[in-house]
């Protein structure tokens, strides 16, 4: 916060995510390791940092309107990613209002998954839904209330909303007579005591569905 002795911060985190495929056909867990660095120039904030993440496929099943592919079980993915921000932010007593911030994530992806993934696209399944891309763009705007304790300022909150697209992702993907739609959103609570931290996030993208939670330190 603008308020914060220290103008430049790192935070190291870890995330444990789960998500559910569109259509509700399957699941898989994922866990992330994060680093960003954060700076605070008068009512501008920015931030850069970095990720790596790993997961798998945990199950598939029917459902009315999707079957899921056999194969979809037991497969593994694991990747790397670059994240920045930058935005305006205005304050009114000892809550900050991060009105407008433009955000963007680069991510790559390797493993089984991809392949199967690879793989079902060339197929043109009509019955399926797949994208064969592994280098992925999501960019869009974001804004932020945080506050912190009136006598403690050592104790900070917040709420996060996140709208954005990733980019060439859906165009990417094969469809029969269904067509998925949907921007990418995420809406985040955090909570900051001293130097640890905690964030919950709920997100969408293209109709899947994942929720995250994080725990980190600042320093």
């Amino acid at each position: 916060m603008m308020e914060d002795s220290l103008k430049v911060k790192n935070y190291v985190s870890a995330s444990f995510a789960n998500n559910s495929l569109p259509y509700e056909t399957g699941d898989m867990a994922m866990g992330y390791l994060n680093y960003n660095r954060s700076h605070v120039v008068k009512n501008v904030n920015f931030a850069y940092g970095g990720f790596a993440y790993f997961g798998g496929t945990s199950r598939g099943y029917e459902n009315s309107r999707r079957k899921i592919n056999e194969e979809y079980h037991d497969k593994g993915f694991y990747g790397l990613g670059l994240r920045t921000s930058i935005g305006l932010a205005e304050k009114s007593g000892n809550t900050e209002f991060r009105i407008l911030n433009w955000e963007s994530a680069l991510s790559y992806e390797a493993g089984s998954y991809a392949s199967f993934r690879k793989k079902l696209r060339s197929t043109n399944d009509p019955l399926s839904i797949a994208s064969d891309k592994t280098t992925l763009f999501t960019t869009g705007g974001s804004t932020e209330i945080i506050w912190s304790g009136r006598k403690n300022t050592d104790r900070q909150y917040g709420f996060r909303l996140f709208i954005g697209s990733t980019i060439g992702l859906q165009k990417n993907m094969n469809y029969s007579e269904e067509k998925i739609t949907g921007l990418a959103s995420d809406f985040s609570f955090f909570i900051k005591i001293k130097n640890a931290y905690g964030i919950l996030s709920n997100g969408n993208n293209l109709m899947n569905n994942s929720g995250k939670i994080t725990l980190g330190y600042s320093f």
